[in-house]
């Protein structure tokens, strides 16, 4: 057993070594630095959003509950439930300590200088106390739903900070929300965090909460979302069998203590579903950093066999002074020891360079990473754990780039090395030697290949998706389209009628601005969060199986746009309220239900599910993608705003308009908005070309980052073949002089060089063919328009990378024609 001093007598002859070697150990360092750096950065970016404990009281028992229905369009999960379907569950569920709902929405924070929009939750009077969570300033809201708490709000840390500069004293104060007083009775602590998750995903998170504004709503006019707390050993499955009994009891149901969402399935039963917290939240990033952190892994293993590769160059060039210890009575396992010495000597060099890496990557990329691409970016943090993970992979890397080498550390070796040094004789190579460092760097290209495969998969996927029309124009000879988004609060316009008086003045004024070529309103424009579907029907047809889109306009919205009009007319100022209702539908609608196309369609009658009114189809335009670029066309039945008699439908609000160039126009769009409605929040304002954009930020973020990676492997990959080429040339340069003495071409000694490259470098690319067709299967749910075996990526990266790996090796090979036949041959 080595004692202390043994190992610090070690460790200074390590260093030593070392920093004699200081090409070989900057590149050493630099390689591992890189390579423990990523692996630790995607870690902790892992561990900060999927594995964190939430902040919350026992949040293993903290579960999302949803229902799963079957409609004739199949099977659905459905997240929603009415405030009487809540009541139902709260009062009846044995298996929860308790359950919470929580609804979300936009509000405005008036009598502060101009408007500000905030995200509000309106919860149930139990939801801290299920999360376990106290404020420090203040106190929860009562449990008991008190009407004293009716008019109040608790505030989060940020708003608190941001728009109270942290007053402690700000309970009790009001503050005025959507034109009401509200009155403060908490703020939350500052290590709260909660993102609403609903059935798209995650929100951003509240800067206000409320008690629930619906406690009192037994018609089912609310959409709730269910949090619930599991009593202390109680299995999910458990807990979804009873909730699929109350769920499904008709004694309850015919109370009218619940009303189960949707249709029912089939056989009359809905299932309930009980997922965990933490697995909802995160579950839209889940797959895409498990495959991130495999990533890495991969780039990590190519660093340290690149590192190992050019140790075992480095031993054999120390082959004499270790066959002299040997000789003079060293053990082998000592000698061992020391490689091992010197390789964790680089491993925690490299992984404290790694760390101090992955800080500032940390640091420089995390405040403009947006919140609907990653969830949690407050729990990321370079603490204990991660560094414990850096540890790890430290360790990891000293027993693989000090292990393989010390294979080499055989007695046979040894005896030979001995033997020659004492005849003065000279070896042309190791072979041995030589077929593992080559074994490795085929093993480097191999799963570099893979890398890049799956980088180059998503490169021409974002490719194919960006090439997709949204069916609308975009920035061209006709300008640009620009969208300016407002939410009418309900406490200054509480009726349809002021909604469409306000729209209809703001239009007529943006219509009079400068450089506006034509302008319209539509409820839910393209490529924004709010979009309606609905069931509908055609007069004298089956129902369709299909939801179509209810997006409500004014006249010249399609000119505005840019959509098509392919038959009949658009909508007009004739189309009052008074007048006949009318429509305009979309050219998928007509596929679906009018063979004879959209003439066929011109006249015929259309209705929304469980509307009394039927509409006239008036006309038909292209489709459009109205939720993204990677999404299936829908249906889309188009229906003239003031004709719109629902008042939910009419709150929501963007007006477009066509201008030359984007820019002045878009303020003097907002400062209409101003002007007609000074307490109203503008939500946003962007070019369609912008919410187009914005619309592949995700899948642009994947490819960016996996390029990143492979490109990093590539580079550590070349230096691997190009330093495995020129340790073979070295060691060969006798035979390589000799060959020229006997009359060889410097041509032929290229070709001798490069072809020894290109067996190792083929044999590589082979094995990653192989590994690339299993793993980029992975990646099948990220791809839009190609396959995970798509031809064009796996031929275009192969022969990239042959082509790179052939030029590490030139440099080399050109060296090797260079060598002076004479002088090689006759030095000492």
């Amino acid at each position: 057993m080595p004692t202390a001093e043994t190992l610090v007598r070690d460790v200074r002859h390590g260093v030593r070594l070392l920093r004699r070697d200081p090409g070989f150990t900057l590149t050493a360092l630099a390689t591992l630095a890189v390579g423990i750096g990523l692996t630790t950065t995607i870690f902790s970016v892992a561990y900060g959003v999927l594995w964190r404990a939430l902040p919350f009281a026992d949040p293993d028992r903290l579960v999302v509950l949803s229902s799963l229905q079957q409609s004739e369009r199949g099977p659905r999960t459905i997240w929603t439930w009415a405030p009487v379907s809540y009541q139902g569950l709260r009062d009846n569920a044995d298996t929860f300590e308790q359950i919470a709902a929580y609804s979300s929405s936009d509000v405005s924070l008036t009598g502060r200088g101009e408007p500000q929009q905030l995200r509000a939750l309106d919860v149930s009077p139990n939801f801290l106390a299920l999360l376990g969570v106290t404020p420090p300033y203040g106190r929860r809201f009562l449990s008991d739903g008190s009407s004293d708490d009716d008019r109040s709000a608790i505030l989060s840390d940020r708003l608190w900070r941001t728009a109270f500069r942290g007053d402690p004293a700000i309970t009790g104060r009001a503050i005025t929300i959507d034109g009401v007083p509200r009155t403060v009775v908490g703020v939350l602590p500052a290590d709260f965090s909660f993102r609403p998750v609903i059935g798209i995903g995650a929100l951003p998170e509240p800067d206000v909460y409320f008690p629930n504004r619906w406690a009192n709503d037994t018609g089912g006019s609310a959409f709730l979302f269910l949090l619930g707390r599991l009593k202390p050993g109680v299995a999910r499955a458990r807990a979804e069998a009873e909730l699929t009994s109350l769920v499904n009891d008709p004694a309850i149901a015919a109370a009218g203590a619940m009303a189960p969402e949707g249709a029912l399935v089939a056989n009359g039963r809905s299932r309930a579903h009980v997922t965990g917290l933490q697995e909802r939240g995160t579950e839209p990033v889940r797959r895409l950093l498990l495959v991130l952190l495999g990533a890495v892994s991969f780039v990590l293993l190519i660093a340290c066999v690149n590192v190992a590769n050019l140790q075992m160059a480095r031993l054999t060039a120390r082959r004499g002074e270790l066959s002299v210890r040997l000789a003079v009575g060293a053990s082998r396992a000592r000698l061992v020891r020391q490689l091992l010495t010197e390789a964790a000597i680089l491993s925690v060099l490299g992984a404290a360079l790694g760390v101090a890496l992955a800080r500032i990557t940390l640091d420089m990329t995390l405040p403009f990473v947006p919140p609907f691409l990653l969830p949690r970016t407050g729990g990321i943090l370079i603490d204990g754990r991660v560094l414990a993970f850096a540890l790890g992979v430290s360790i990891a890397s000293t027993m693989l780039i000090g292990l393989l080498p010390a294979t080499r550390l055989g007695a046979a070796a040894f005896s030979e090395a001995l033997a020659l040094q004492a005849g003065g004789a000279r070896t042309t190579s190791d072979r041995q030697g030589e077929r593992l460092r080559a074994l490795l760097v085929a093993g480097q290209v191999a799963v570099t290949l893979v890398l890049l495969i799956g980088a180059g998969l998503l490169v021409h996927s974002f490719v194919r998706l960006s090439s997709v029309s949204p069916g609308f124009e975009l920035e061209g000879r006709d300008g640009v389209v620009q969208a300016v988004r407002v939410v009418l609060p309900e406490h200054l316009y509480d009726r349809p009628a002021p909604m469409k008086a306000f729209t209809s003045s703001v239009l007529d004024r943006i219509r009079l601005l400068p450089g506006v070529k034509s302008a319209s309103v539509v409820n839910s424009a393209p490529f924004g969060m709010m979009y309606i579907q609905s069931d509908f029907e055609i007069e004298g047809l089956p129902k369709p199986k299909l939801f179509a889109g209810l997006p409500k306009i004014h006249p010249g919205y399609f000119a505005t746009m840019g959509i098509p009009l392919l038959a009949g007319r658009d909508f007009s100022s004739g189309d009052t309220p008074e007048a006949p209702k009318v429509a305009i539908i979309s050219e998928r609608l007509v596929r679906e239900s009018f063979p004879g196309g959209p003439g066929e369609a011109i006249g015929r009658r259309v209705r929304v599910v469980d509307e009394e009114d039927w509409m006239t189809v008036v006309g038909v335009v292209a489709d459009i993608r109205h939720m993204g670029l990677d999404r299936d066309v829908q249906p889309m039945l188009y229906v003239p705003y003031q004709q719109e008699t629902g008042a939910l439908f009419l709150r929501f609000v963007s007006f477009v308009a066509r201008t030359p160039t984007p820019g002045p126009v878009s303020e003097a769009m907002r400062a209409e908005v101003r002007r007609a409605a000074p307490d109203l929040v503008i939500q946003g304002a962007a070019t369609m070309d912008e919410a187009v954009a914005a619309s592949v930020a995700p899948p642009r973020f994947r490819m960016v980052l996996l390029v990143l990676f492979a490109t990093a492997a590539m580079l550590i990959a070349t230096l691997g073949i190009h330093g495995l080429m020129a340790y073979a040339v070295a060691q060969r340069r006798r035979e390589i002089a000799l060959r020229m003495a006997l009359g060889a071409e410097r041509r032929d000694v290229l070709l001798f060089v490069l072809a020894r490259a290109l067996r190792i470098v083929g044999a590589g690319l082979v094995l990653g063919l192989v590994g690339a067709t299993v793993m980029t299967r992975v990646l099948q749910r990220f791809l839009f328009g190609v396959t995970p075996t798509d031809p064009a990526a796996f031929g275009v990266v192969t022969a990239i990378l042959l082509v790179v790996a052939l030029l590490a090796a030139w440099v080399p090979a050109r060296r090797a024609t260079r060598i002076d036949p004479w002088a090689a041959l006759h030095v000492d």
